[in-house]
């Protein structure tokens, strides 16, 4: 591909922010605010997605673009838009001081900021296909198609947040409720034995998907269900992939594209105001 044709880092990034933190960022805000703790997890889980999107995705396409690190990364963002200075702490600091304790250094967006670009290395743009072998699963997300296939159905703004979003449900075993969970908390009592006629191995269950693909299938059907009120009996399951996870490092998503198998009209399903169908080709251009 031809250098010119290649976005600009900083150009990128810029995109980026509009599209994933303008949206959670006030419009009147300034440098000199002090976000709650709510405002500063919004914009810090949104930053997140631009450390991403620039470090892996945009890099994966255009491998000749520079790695912006966490410094770097900090001082782009907060050139390009300044109101992000609010959020930081270790860059407004008045002296020299080396970064030697993160926790006590570091504010909730420059911590996220630093574990994203370490995700990002660890992911490496180099690479066609991580290496996910021996991840645990930490979510399922849930890409929901209407019967003709022609429309996909987001959440917009759930948390009051502003972006898009799909159906996600975290997988965590030791807080899963016995009816959402119910293969998992059968086989973690039964680790030698069979569960659903499969053997399991006495490595943590949660290291191999493959045992826990009827309790993943559960979360992905309830995190709809929660949403829309759309029962089982009329889903179905088109495709499920393992992907690397972008929220936790050294995880991975349990991905699932379903079809809702009813007509779609307004009396056939209520969903909340957050939800809306968007046409897929529109949902996927916008990737």
């Amino acid at each position: 591909m031809a250098l010119s044709s290649v976005c600009p880092t900083e150009d990128a990034v810029r995109e980026f922010l509009e599209y994933l933190v303008d949206p959670v960022i006030p419009a009147t805000s300034s440098v000199r605010d002090s976000p709650s703790p709510s405002q500063q997890q919004w914009v810090a889980k949104q930053v997140h997605g631009v450390v991403i999107l620039y470090n892996y995705y945009h890099r994966k396409q255009h491998r000749q673009l520079e790695f912006l690190g966490f410094e770097s990364f900090c001082k782009l963002i907060a050139v390009l838009k300044p109101p992000l200075l609010a959020y930081m702490k270790y860059l407004q600091r008045n002296d020299d001081a080396e970064l030697v304790d993160p926790e006590k250094q570091l504010s909730l967006t420059e911590k996220t900021i630093m574990n994203a670009c370490d995700l990002c290395m660890r992911l490496s743009a180099s690479k066609d296909i991580p290496d996910i072998e021996g991840w645990s699963i930490s979510e399922v997300a849930v890409f929901l198609v209407d019967s003709r296939k022609e429309n996909c159905l987001l959440l917009f703004s759930k948390d009051g947040n502003g972006v898009w979003s799909l159906f996600e449900k975290d997988v965590d075993i030791s807080n899963q409720s016995s009816e959402a969970m119910p293969d998992l908390k059968q086989c973690k009592k039964k680790r030698i034995k069979k569960c659903k006629k499969k053997r399991i191995t006495k490595k943590p269950l949660r290291d191999d998907p493959s045992i826990n693909e009827d309790a993943m299938q559960q979360l992905a059907f309830s995190s709809v269900k929660e949403a829309t009120a759309i029962s089982q009996a009329h889903l179905s399951i088109l495709e499920s992939h393992t992907v690397y996870s972008l929220g936790k490092e050294k995880s991975t998503s349990r991905f699932y594209i379903m079809q809702w198998t009813q007509p779609t009209s307004e009396d056939a399903i209520q969903v909340p105001i957050y939800a809306f169908w968007v046409p897929i080709k529109d949902a996927i251009d916008r990737l």
